[in-house]
């Protein structure tokens, strides 16, 4: 085992100390210095090692083969030049303690390398899980930007994905500008513009100052402050399907290891939204109509009990409307089914104008719509009802001249919870039985179940 001696507690000593101390094979006998707090000295009384204020003392009780002297001081080395004459010891110093001092430092910067990537693997790791875990896309989406910005230790950034049949870009998430961005806003492709040049990199594009940057149009960013960014493209299977973006609001220099580990996680990233996107077009496929976008009938059944549960919990009422397109079957039979799909599709619209967002359409089978209207009572659906058919009295539809009111009109039945019925099951038909006696009073008219005693074929 190699015995040293350290002279110097000032920042050389302080950096030999735990590397050389960590070594079973090096055995640090003491170290000196006459500033007895320098932060040497304190280092090495917290590792239990010798310390004095003279080598030559320090050596007598402490006997090593090795001095490695630190201080750069002349007179010191000159002392230690004569004590080295009566005593078998090494001297390390001069330009030997700078080829050491080097060795040193270039171990630390390794370590600490070392130490950033294994942060890095570590928090790449948990990030996988977290994205591969996460349930909604707008927790993912959070997610991605949240560690984004952390990774690149940069205040602001947005996700925005690409729309191949508009082309276009959605900016579905922003944060860090203080509201100068709002969430779901669209913007076209501008031939020439810093969104086609990004598209067009494949890599990872990086403006360390806005102001220098005059390879595209970048005016849109001075009017975000933005003064440096990294934007990388999200790439599945050689598809682009959005942007990342890091944003900072002063000029700096990315270093590679910013953009590196950003790379990695925008892969991660690409995958985790693309799968999430697939997942949430197969749940749309699984619970909408093919032809009119809206809800099916199983979506409306299961939204209708759920509905239902919540207005008993709130003590609100609650209101379906069912509507049927008159004469349908003739307008088939005179038109076509071809044009019977696009009728269909127009009172799909109408529909959607005519209600809130808080209201559930779904198409309840055939030529039927059933409507689930939140906190809502009787007056004021039979109402929203009214104002359905009215919206389509006016409509012009093709091929309507040939139905026998020479317009294409819609009936509708309203029922109300719990008024009408105590269950969804019931009100359902209470709403069916409204809409069959609309029917029977001439059609193209909306009738409420309340004051029905009995309707009879």
């Amino acid at each position: 085992m190699a015995r040293i001696m350290i002279i110097g507690g000032g920042a050389g000593g302080t950096a030999l100390i735990p590397i050389f101390h960590e070594y079973n094979e090096i055995e640090i006998t003491g170290v000196v210095d006459t500033d007895q707090n320098s932060p040497g000295i304190l280092l090495a009384k917290e590792k239990k090692i010798a310390t004095g204020n003279s080598f030559t003392e320090l050596y007598k009780q402490h006997p090593c083969e090795i001095i490695i002297n630190v201080t750069g001081s002349d007179e010191i080395s000159h002392s230690l030049g004569i004590f080295r004459e009566r005593q078998p010891v090494e001297v390390i110093e001069g330009a030997s303690a700078k080829i050491i001092f080097k060795l040193v430092d270039e171990r630390i910067i390794r370590e600490q390398e070392a130490l950033l990537r294994l942060n890095e693997l570590e928090a790449l790791y948990k990030i996988g899980i977290m994205l591969t875990s996460s349930e909604s896309e707008n927790e993912l989406l959070t997610s991605i930007l949240s560690y984004s910005n952390k990774l690149t230790t940069t205040p602001a950034g947005s996700i925005a994905l690409y729309d191949e049949c508009n082309e276009s870009m959605d900016l579905v998430l922003s944060q860090g500008f203080d509201g100068i961005v709002s969430d779901k806003h669209a913007w076209q492709i501008r031939k020439g513009g810093l969104t086609e040049y990004i598209l067009n990199q494949n890599r990872p594009v990086i403006i360390n100052n806005i102001d220098q940057f005059d390879k595209v149009d970048s005016s849109e960013l001075e009017k975000l402050d933005i003064k440096s960014l990294i934007a990388v493209p999200l790439i599945v299977e050689r598809r682009c399907i959005g942007i990342l973006y890091v944003d900072d609001f002063i000029p700096r220099k990315f270093t590679a290891h910013e953009v590196s580990v950003l790379s990695l996680l925008a892969t991660q990233a690409a995958v985790a939204i693309e799968r999430m996107q697939r997942f949430e077009h197969n749940r749309l496929l699984a619970i909408t109509d093919g032809l009119t976008g809206l809800y099916n009938h199983r979506y409306y059944v299961k939204s209708l009990k759920k509905e239902i549960d919540r207005s008993m919990r709130n003590s609100h009422q609650l209101s379906i409307i069912i509507v049927d397109i008159d004469h349908f079957k003739h307008f088939n039979d005179t038109n076509g089914h071809l044009q019977g799909n696009e009728a269909l599709k127009s009172v799909a619209a109408i529909l959607r104008l005519a209600l809130r967002k808080i209201d559930i359409l779904a198409r309840y089978g055939g030529e039927e719509f059933a409507i689930i209207l939140p906190a809502t009572d009787n007056k004021q659906a039979l109402k929203a009802a009214d104002r359905i058919c009215t919206m389509m009295r006016n409509e012009v539809i093709p091929g309507m001249d040939s139905q026998p009111l020479k317009q294409l009109t819609l009936s509708a039945g309203v029922a109300s919870f719990p008024e009408d019925a105590k269950n969804d099951v019931d009100l359902t038909d209470r709403a069916d039985k409204a809409l069959y006696l609309a029917k029977k009073q001439g059609r193209d008219r909306a009738i409420s179940f309340e004051g029905i005693t009995e309707v009879t074929e």
